[in-house]
């Protein structure tokens, strides 16, 4: 007798190579505290350093930040945790935006009271690739 497979998902992780980075800048804004010869600068790179650990650890406690699946979508961010039925899901769209020539890219999830924002380094992918895996796992 077959078992049945698992419903299909898609999982968006932060991208590792932006927080092995920020780990490594860490490391060295606490070296560099170590070395500073002034309170200033000593200072300035411990803050430095405590910003870069806060984003490694944001990078680690929230991953997966979303899960799609054909029962909804589950989002797991510093700011927002929902799980979201499909039908209260509103819309999922990327959204493009050019300001003072820079091109920014987002992945929103608009639930009514919940809106989730999501960049390229929260989903590990272009938000326009999420956005249509996570519609296509929609039940029609």
């Amino acid at each position: 007798m077959d078992q049945p497979l698992p419903p299909p998902e898609a999982t968006f992780v932060p991208d590792r190579r932006y927080t092995l980075l920020a780990g490594a800048g860490c490391a060295a804004a606490l070296a560099a505290a170590s070395l500073a010869g002034d309170a200033a600068g000593h200072l300035l790179y411990t803050v430095a350093a405590v910003v870069l650990l806060v984003y490694v650890a944001a990078d680690l406690v929230f991953s997966p930040r979303l899960t799609a699946s054909r029962v909804g979508i589950v989002i797991n961010a510093p700011l927002t945790r929902a799980s979201l039925s499909w039908d209260e899901v509103t819309a999922v769209r990327a959204e493009t935006r050019l300001r003072r020539g820079l091109r920014s890219s987002t992945l929103e999830i608009d639930a009514g009271a919940v809106l989730a924002v999501f960049s390229k380094r929260t989903l590990g992918t272009e938000p326009e690739v999420a956005a249509a895996r996570i519609e296509a796992l929609r039940p029609r």
